[in-house]
């Protein structure tokens, strides 16, 4: 009874170390993946359009804050989007600058902003 209960043990250990390297594995995966320099380029001067746009949306609506497209979540929407967006490429610029690749997470994280501000009426213009 003792063998079987020591056999278990060992076994039960041994599955806990596979999870652990599987998950080692899936971290250095995530947080080690970099994109190329001209994909930062081409995501940073998409997200430099976007919140120029952003920002003329926020003087509009300084403006004309009855405005139906000029909301409070709206507005609340484009600032978050835009603070992320400046973030994120501010980090992506340095890395680039020192000669190496962009981080993967924190480009994702400027595509997100990018994405984010694409869905507002400060880019897609009030419905008609």
């Amino acid at each position: 009874m003792k063998r079987i209960a020591l056999i278990l043990a060992l076994a039960l250990s041994l599955s806990a170390c596979t999870a652990l390297q599987k998950l080692q594995t899936a971290y250095s995966i995530v947080t080690e993946a970099t994109v190329t320099p001209t994909q930062v380029v081409v995501a940073a001067n998409a997200f430099d359009g976007l919140e120029g746009t952003a920002t003329q949306y926020l003087v509009y609506c300084k403006a004309n804050l009855t405005t139906a497209i000029c909301s409070a979540d709206t507005r609340r929407k484009v600032i978050k989007a835009v603070r992320i967006g400046r973030a994120a490429r501010t980090q992506l610029e340095a890395s680039i600058a020192s000669g190496g690749n962009g981080p993967s997470p924190i480009y994702n994280t400027l595509v997100t902003a990018i994405n984010e501000l694409n869905t507002t009426p400060a880019i897609t213009g009030a419905p008609k």
